[in-house]
């Protein structure tokens, strides 16, 4: 069994990006960080439940403002990176979308981004047109699901003192809900077969999820200070030192206009779409030349 724990930043009105990341591992694994995270924690004299990624990183304000706590605020995001670090069967994931670029493409092509199932050139059901973030979601726990072992499974955890669990278990049931499947467990969704179960904790009282948090908040900063040099910007040594256990490059990943448009292009299942749409419209046309009138309207 895997277990992954997974955060949000940059759902709101208005952002710019949106980032899903976290980390994921075997539960023997977890138990030895969650050690090390609780004693890190006492170390600096910071209570768990005062642990806010954005509190931290890039200033220090609410309780880690100087005026607050008197720790040593460097010292800390060192500690928090070098920790991660050290668990090297802890892997980090993470995926981003640029949200302008996002809303750049049509509807249905929104529609199946973001798990649209299409038969017959009509829609099964509509997915999430409106919401940037099923994108990096999707590739998180597919990503994940790969990882797991044959025959195992991986569980996911999101905070349910977050806005983003709400968010989180909606698309997941649907993820879980689709008929795209692969019976033989091979394929293009051979993944869906390890795909555990969903859990909501609060934040406030696990380790697993405030270092979820804290990466998923450092991430969101790079791509801000990143701008048109995204993908080629390389990252702070901060933000390296917390992804370095990362299994592929792929599992630090941002979806652009570019590398979106290719995967439209080169997914089968979205241009056989296309390809149905077009001949039930030729269809709706030439039923219209021959009566008047739409029988078969789409």
């Amino acid at each position: 069994m895997l277990h992954a724990y997974l955060d949000e930043s940059g759902i709101h009105d208005g952002a710019a990006a949106c980032v899903i990341a976290g980390y994921f591992g075997g539960s023997g694994q977890w138990r030895k960080f969650e050690a090390d995270w609780r004693n890190m924690l006492a170390h600096f004299n910071v209570p768990m439940g005062e642990f806010h990624a954005k509190d931290i990183f890039p200033k220090a304000k609410g309780f880690f403002h100087p005026s607050k706590w008197r720790g040593d605020h460097q010292g800390f995001l060192h500690a928090i990176a070098k920790i991660v670090a050290r668990h090297k069967k802890i892997y980090p994931v993470s995926a981003a979308i640029i949200v302008d670029d996002f809303k750049s493409f049509s509807l249905d092509e929104r529609r199946y981004m973001t798990g649209a199932t299409f038969r017959s050139g009509k829609l099964v059901n509509s997915g999430c047109p409106g919401k940037p973030y099923f994108v990096p979601f999707q590739h998180t726990v597919i990503a994940i699901c790969n990882y797991a072992p044959v025959g195992g499974q991986a569980h996911f955890f999101f905070g349910l003192d977050q806005q983003f669990a709400r968010y989180a278990i909606e698309i997941f049931k649907q993820i879980k809900a689709s008929d795209l499947q692969s019976p033989d467990g091979f394929g293009e969704f051979a993944w869906k077969q390890r795909l555990g179960e969903a859990f909501t904790p609060l934040a406030k009282e696990t380790p697993q999820l405030q270092i979820a948090d804290f990466l998923t908040n450092v991430t969101y900063h790079h791509i801000l200070d990143a701008g048109d040099q995204l993908g080629k910007l390389q990252p702070s040594p901060l933000l390296q030192k917390c992804i370095q256990n990362q299994r592929s490059r792929e599992d630090f990943f941002f979806s652009n206009e570019d590398n979106l448009r290719a995967s439209l292009v080169g997914s089968i299942r979205f241009n056989q779409f296309l390809q149905e749409q077009a001949a039930l419209s030729a269809q709706a046309g030439h039923d219209t030349d021959a009566h008047g009138e739409h029988l078969t309207p789409i």
